[in-house]
C-alpha cells in the first residue's frame, strides 16, 4: 500500500489559515508529485475559495506551468493535498502565466468542467 492510500483524508478541519495551504505539496493517488499550491484565489462576491493555483514542473521555479484547480477537486490528507489526475494530463496540458492568475467566470467554468465538477455559482 502506498502512503496516500494509508493516510486518512482529513475532512473535518473547519478552518485553516491560507499560509498553511500555500506551498503545500500536491500529489496524485499514485503518489506522484504534481507540484505545490502557489496561490489561493478567493471569490469576493460569494465569500469562498474559487480555485487554487498549482505550480507544476520546471526546475527551481523556471519553466513551470501554472494550473487553476477547482478547490473541490483537492482532498487534504495530513501533509499534502491529493488531486485525482494522472501526471501525464498536466504534462500535456497548457498552463498559464503568473500574470494571468485571475480568471473570469466563463474561463473558470471551463476549468471546473475539465475536472468534472459543477461550478458552485451555477
Amino acid at each position: 500500500m502506498g502512503v496516500v492510500e494509508e493516510t486518512q483524508v482529513v475532512k473535518n478541519t473547519t478552518f485553516l489559515p491560507a499560509t498553511e495551504i500555500k506551498g503545500s505539496r500536491v500529489v496524485n493517488v499514485k503518489e506522484e508529485n504534481l507540484g505545490k499550491i502557489e496561490e489561493i484565489m478567493i471569490d469576493l462576491e460569494r465569500g469562498r475559495v474559487a480555485y487554487a493555483v498549482l505550480s507544476f514542473g520546471g526546475l527551481l521555479g523556471i519553466g513551470n506551468k501554472k494550473f487553476a484547480i477547482p478547490w473541490e477537486s483537492l482532498e487534504r490528507n495530513r501533509d499534502d493535498y491529493i488531486l485525482r489526475v494522472d501526471k501525464s494530463v498536466l504534462e500535456k496540458s497548457e498552463g498559464f502565466e503568473k500574470e494571468e492568475w485571475s480568471l473570469n467566470r466563463d474561463e473558470l467554468a471551463n476549468v471546473y468542467k475539465r475536472f468534472g465538477i459543477q461550478p458552485y455559482w451555477k
